[in-house]
């Protein structure tokens, strides 16, 4: 997991929290397909998405 500047490994099970407005990506590292689930607080809005 990848926010900001930092970066750590998470396994299945593990939660993580990523600040309003950081720059976040996710590397699968493992062998098999990732499967995440995010809770987005205020809702998420295609507004406010932006890829770089």
């Amino acid at each position: 997991m990848h926010i900001g500047v930092e970066t750590a490994g998470v396994t299945a099970g593990d939660a993580v929290y990523i600040p309003p407005g950081s720059v976040q990506w996710l590397e699968n590292t493992g062998k098999e397909e990732i499967e995440f689930l995010c809770i987005v607080d205020p809702a998420w809005r295609p507004e406010d998405e932006e890829t770089l």
